[in-house]
């Protein structure tokens, strides 16, 4: 079901995490509510010393910094990710689909008017691999990868690996002029 699908360059496509187990998924929906908030205050209490650290080895501020500061939020399963992976309905997943590809054809039209690159919840909460949105293996993990490539390309998008970290979502017209 996950096997090594290829996107339109002959590549393929990072698997997902794979459905979680039903267990998994409830010790994780019970145990985050204390993870997720020590995790986030950890984090808290050393970005200051990351922060100095960065200014002070190349005199300036990364925004990455902030990513690694909210990666523990990006874990939180709230209702509707619950009720997205407790379920086996794919019409859940293809609608999250459709909300990611939609989060990035908002992110590349706020590029294009401007912006110069991602920022703001989108960038902290996706990341980006140079000019292509990145999206997590945890966020398409109820997707087999055919269904990743007819939603992104309905939504006029290609689907990328993006290595270990997921997959990238990049707009087809700009496919193969300058993010090859």
């Amino acid at each position: 079901m996950y096997g090594q699908h290829t996107t339109p360059t002959g590549t393929p496509l990072t698997p997902s995490a794979g459905p979680r187990s039903k267990t998994g998924l409830i010790i994780w929906f019970v145990l985050q509510w204390i993870w997720v908030p020590l995790s986030f205050l950890g984090r808290l209490v050393i970005l200051p010393f990351i922060t100095a650290s960065d200014l002070l080895t190349d005199g300036r501020f990364d925004a990455e910094v902030l990513r690694v500061l909210f990666r523990p939020v990006t874990r939180w399963v709230g209702p509707a990710r619950f009720a997205r992976e407790w379920g086996t309905d794919p019409r859940r997943w293809d609608a999250h689909m459709n909300r990611l590809c939609d989060v990035a054809l908002k992110a590349y039209q706020e590029q294009r008017q401007g912006a110069g690159s991602f920022h703001g919840w989108t960038y902290l909460r996706y990341g980006s691999e140079g000019n292509a949105l990145l999206i997590s293996p945890k966020d398409y993990r109820g997707l087999p990868p055919e269904r990743i490539h007819a939603i992104a390309s309905s939504r006029g998008l290609v689907a990328r690996s993006g290595g270990p970290f997921g997959i990238t979502l990049v707009p087809a017209t700009g496919w193969r002029s300058n993010l090859l």
